[in-house]
């Protein structure tokens, strides 16, 4: 039985989205393809440090503000995507320099993103920080809190502070806050804003912000929430109604 996620405060604190079994598991299988055939999923992590290194080999960035699908806004993208690598690699190899390169992106946009003021939005979804729609913000915040959660255990109080509460609370606090009539919203956005919220308070221990997105901001397990997503989000037969493309996304 795992612990309670949210007593982040001690030693059994695990990751939000792998076990320490899992990760124990992912090792051997590494071990014991050293002497055999490489198979898929080892080819795989092989790529993921390849990519991950190549990545980090430039200078770090924490570009501002640009047009929907720019340069800005492919770098944030971009910059999510290796954080979460990095932080993942650093719990199977075990190698302090993953650790290094997570903690070094958090805390560069830890250090910027209270100061940029809200993205200018041309259409009905409003603007993050980072990008011209709070849903690319959200998916942001979902490897943002994932990464936190994997490093959290190696952090002093003092990084722990700069990165829940220059971060990852007022971006959360963003969705539930300044676009609470859009958190409580059922849709593909909503979903992805109580994803990143519910995902956040596992990370920083906030219960209430966890109960936020699970029960809606009102409570009622039907406004809004992960709860209301479930039961209203898709059809009996399991369609989801904003169409067939959803369904991958």
């Amino acid at each position: 039985e795992r612990h309670d996620p949210m007593d982040n405060k001690t030693q059994a604190y695990e990751p939000l989205l792998i076990s320490r079994e899992e990760i124990d598991i992912i090792r051997r299988s590494i071990s014991a393809a050293e002497d055999a055939n490489p198979s898929l999923f080892d080819r795989a992590l092989a790529a993921m440090r390849q990519a991950v290194s190549s990545y980090f080999g430039n200078p770090i960035e924490v570009p501002g503000q640009g047009e929907a699908g720019g340069y800005a806004h492919n770098r944030h993208k971009q910059n999510a995507a290796h954080l979460r690598s990095a932080s993942l690699l650093y719990l199977i190899d075990d190698q302090p320099h993953y650790r290094q390169l997570a903690l070094d992106l958090l805390c560069a946009y830890a250090e910027r993103y209270t100061s940029l003021p809200l993205h200018t939005s041309r259409d009905s979804n409003p603007p993050g920080r980072l990008f011209h729609q709070t849903l690319n913000e959200s998916m942001w915040l979902v490897s943002a809190a994932d990464a936190y959660s994997c490093l959290y255990h190696t952090l002093d109080q003092e990084h722990r502070a700069l990165i829940e509460n220059e971060l990852l609370r007022p971006m959360a606090e963003l969705f539930t806050d300044t676009y609470r009539h859009e958190f409580d919203i059922v849709h593909n956005h909503g979903l992805w804003f109580v994803a990143a919220v519910g995902l956040c308070g596992y990370a920083i221990g906030d219960r209430k912000m966890l109960e936020e997105a699970l029960h809606g901001t009102r409570g009622d397990d039907n406004s809004g929430g992960f709860y209301a997503q479930l039961n209203r989000v898709c059809s009996p037969d399991g369609y989801y109604p904003e169409g067939p493309y959803y369904h991958c996304f």
